[in-house]
Order: C-alpha cells, then structure tokens, then sequence
C-alpha cells in the first residue's frame, strides 16, 4: 500500500506553491529608486533624468503606456519588453520654457503585470533668474490709488539690462527704474483708479550680459471686496 501524505501537509505545500507562485508575479520590475530630484542651470532649456530598473519575474514583461502629468514631461522607455532578468530605464525630459521654482511631475507605468502601474516622480528645481518682491501689488476697492514699488535684482552672478515694462491692460500706469544697472531695477505701479475691480500682469524685458534674452513678470490689480 503506498503511504499518503497527511491532508494538513498536502494543504501546507498548495499553500507554499501558490505564495512562491505570485511572490514571483508580484516581483516583476525592481526599481532602483522611484523619486527623483534635479535642479537646472541658468538659461538650460530642458533637462533629462532617467529611472533604472530590472524584470525580476520568470516572465518577459511589456511596458503598455507612459503617462505623464504634464506636457512639459515626456517620457519614453529604451525597450517595449523585457525578458526575464534584463535591465532598463525610463527617460524623462522636463521642458523648462519660462517657468522658475519647483515643480512635482508624475509618470504612470503602465505595464501587462496584474499588479497596480507604478508612479514615478520627478522633481525639478528651476532657480529664478531674478528676484521679483513683491510679486504682486494690491490696492483696496477705493483706496487712494498712489504709487507701489516692485523691486527686481538679478540673482546672483548674473547681469541683466531690464529695459521695456509692458502692461496687459490699460487700468494701471507703470515705470520702469534703473537704480544699479544690470543689478537692481524699481517698477512703479499705479491706478488709474481704484473704484472697480482691475488686474493685469507686466512683461518686463531685457537682456542678460551672456546674450540671453530675459523675460519675468509683475502683477497688479484691484480685486473684488469679496475676494480679500
């Protein structure tokens, strides 16, 4: 008679092969890291970051989609598949355009494992080409409409000539003031009048000692009692 195996036994196994079974599925790609951060240099006009991975499982896995939060990210993978063991990356570009401060981007791996797809994040520090302070000038509904002062200082180790302010609208009247050229600039601001509610943003141009055409912006406005 040959001998049977305890059914608690028989029961452990199934329950010990089907735990290896999906820790194999559930290991699929191991990251390296998914967070990363990087800062740009003054006038860089896009910049790449890259995530490094491995297909751990038993099995080829596919990359389906990329998707990202934005279209100032794009992001591509150097394979559509990968057989079991192989390394890869996703490859990240970041458009800077005029934008300055941080920001906080996600890519969404989309995969053919059964798993939830992975969220990669990205974040980039674009430092300031100069110091706006205040960024915005307020007055209130009927307030004396006098005279406020932006001040605009170049960052550090740079030199930039401001020469033009222009408005968005007609309802505020605006002067641009050199007090050390190519370091620090005064931009006056004031309404024409402060009876309704106003808003506009000011362009102010001017041109870096490097070539670099430089662009930032101003606002100004009168806005609703309620929104005080």
């Amino acid at each position: 008679m040959v001998p049977t195996m305890p059914r608690c036994c028989s029961l452990t196994l199934q329950l010990l092969a089907l735990g290896a079974l999906l820790a194999v599925r559930a290991f699929g790609l191991e990251w390296k890291t998914t967070e990363l951060s990087t800062r740009t240099q003054y006038f860089q006009s896009e910049i790449e970051v890259s995530f490094d991975f491995s297909n751990r499982s038993e099995r080829p896995v596919l990359i389906r989609d990329l998707e990202t939060s934005c279209s100032c990210l794009q992001a591509v993978s150097d394979l559509k598949s990968y057989p079991p063991g192989a390394s890869g990356k996703i490859t990240a570009r970041f458009t800077v355009g005029d934008r300055q401060g941080v920001y906080e981007r996600i890519i969404t791996v989309v995969t053919d494992e059964p798993d939830e797809p992975r969220r990669l994040i990205v974040r980039i520090e674009v430092p300031a080409l100069a110091e706006i302070s205040p960024r915005s000038v307020e007055w209130v509904l009927n307030e004396a409409p006098v005279e406020k002062i932006v001040e605009i200082r170049s960052a550090a180790g740079l030199e930039i000539a401001f020469t033009d302010a222009q408005a968005t609208g007609e309802e505020f009247e605006v002067d641009l003031r050199s007090v050390v050229p190519g370091r620090f600039y005064r931009l006056a601001i004031k309404p024409k009048s402060t009876a309704k509610p106003a808003g506009i943003a000011v362009r102010l141009t001017g041109r870096e000692k490097s070539g670099h055409d430089i662009l930032v912006s101003a606002y100004a406005s009168v806005p609703p009692a309620a929104q005080r």
